[in-house]
């Protein structure tokens, strides 16, 4: 009898087709699995999830990747039913957007960290350091094989060839056992390679800056497996096959051990969280949507969830830049910060005056560690006013009056920042 394999899509995945193509070409009885199918309500049927072998979070862009790829539908409530699963050591495979999901969900834990790494966005910079484009980036590339003993190792070659299509891949994390983790080949998979097999972190080998050339993370056991090239995007017979043919010889040989450990979000420290203290003389200019916030919205129905408490977010951008002799109209009149016909400045940058002079302010930032799109926009602008100016992008989310006790479940569960990726600030 065939294993069977559920092809999992949340709203915004794009992949179904050539994900249930590819399950069907390899052997699997492939099934689509929506998002909002109850596991529990219907036993024995067609969206009861034990009865899979194996799972399969495809790619797109779910929830059209708002607050950051993968957190939000790593926090709906299937990911309670798809852990139960992996700790019987059922084989998930998530690739793209699915690993970002996966890479946000706990399911592959570094010692008690449940959420160790992160996919942050790309990087793309010449020898020099200088940014050569920012955001989704897709071409075929190599990967090499580093651990035999997995779900997604057992049945391929040494090097294969795919595509990759993403705009959020760096593995990154700044959890030092983590780190060892990406060095090492325990937690490993592949690396990118050239077409001798040669690893390396430059680019375009390695075409979004990941940690130690990392392509795809598994668990301690192998059989969870986060990869961001696509192994299921081609027509026909390819490379991509041999990550599903062995996860079907790894399925029917019973590998898979009875118990695997993943992460436990109620387990999670609270992420640091340091008060917003501009450099001096630098300029604020922040700016809110005046058109609907969609991601905004679909944030706040993410929160409440996670706290059980109806939160509201106001959403913002906020600039700090710095350099000399700044100009501020001629910086807001270049268009590169403000489009006049959806956006609108805050007159108090930072800060706003709360409904009611008692409450107080429940204002937080996220600030990338690392940020292309504002070394960008620190390159255009000094070549606008002649003087070296360097810019900081923080996205602010207002929790209004929400209490304080649902505020601590919203950080703790990392919805508004991964730490291995972002900071995050207090007005």
């Amino acid at each position: 009898m065939k294993p069977k394999l559920a092809v999992i899509t949340f709203p915004g995945n794009n992949c179904e087709t050539e994900s249930i193509r590819a399950g069907k070409r390899n052997g699997f009885d492939t099934e689509l699995v929506l998002w909002n199918e109850k596991a529990r309500s219907v036993p024995n049927s067609s969206r009861d999830l034990s009865k899979f072998d194996a799972y399969f979070l495809i790619g797109g862009f779910s929830f059209e990747d708002r607050g950051r790829s993968g957190a939000i539908p790593a926090r709906e409530p299937i990911f309670d039913e798809l852990r139960k699963e992996a700790k019987k050591g059922k084989v998930i495979l998530g690739v793209c957007n699915g690993a970002q999901m996966i890479v946000e969900s706990g399911l592959i834990p570094v010692g008690d960290n449940p959420v160790p790494f992160a996919l942050a966005e790309n990087i793309r910079r010449n020898p020099s350091g200088h940014v050569m484009g920012t955001g989704y980036y897709n071409v075929w590339v190599h990967l090499k094989k580093e651990r035999l003993d997995t779900a997604f190792t057992c049945a391929a070659k040494d090097l294969l060839q795919v595509p990759i299509a993403h705009g959020e891949g760096r593995f990154t994390s700044i959890d030092t056992k983590a780190l060892k983790a990406l060095a090492g080949n325990k937690n490993v998979a592949y690396r990118y390679a050239d077409a001798e097999g040669n690893v390396s972190t430059d680019f375009p080998i390695t075409p979004n800056g990941a940690k130690y050339a990392v392509a795809m993370l598994v668990n301690d056991e192998g059989t969870i497996g986060a990869i961001m090239p696509h192994p299921e995007r081609f027509y026909d017979h390819f490379d991509g096959d041999q990550i599903f043919a062995s996860m079907k010889k790894w399925i029917e040989a019973k590998h898979s051990p009875s118990s695997v450990k993943i992460g436990e979000f109620h387990k999670s420290e609270l992420p640091e969280i340091k008060p917003f203290v501009p450099e001096e003389k630098a300029l604020l200019l922040e700016k809110k949507l005046i058109i609907t916030d969609n991601e905004s919205f679909s944030v706040s129905q993410a929160a409440s969830d996670v706290s059980g408490e109806k939160i509201n977010f106001e959403k913002s951008i906020l600039f700090e830049i710095t350099g000399k002799a700044l100009d501020k109209k001629k910086i807001l009149e270049s268009g590169l910060i403000l489009n006049e016909n959806k956006e609108v400045l805050i007159p108090k940058p930072g800060f706003k005056e709360p409904q009611n002079p008692g409450l107080s302010q429940n204002k937080y930032a996220v600030l990338p560690l690392e940020d292309d799109t504002a070394s960008a926009l620190g390159e255009k602008l000094s070549a606008l006013l002649k003087t070296e100016v360097s810019v900081k992008i923080y996205k602010c989310w207002d929790f209004g009056n929400t209490s304080e006790s649902a505020i601590q479940k919203v950080l703790q569960n990392r919805l508004l920042a991964n730490p291995n990726s972002a900071k995050l600030y207090k007005f």
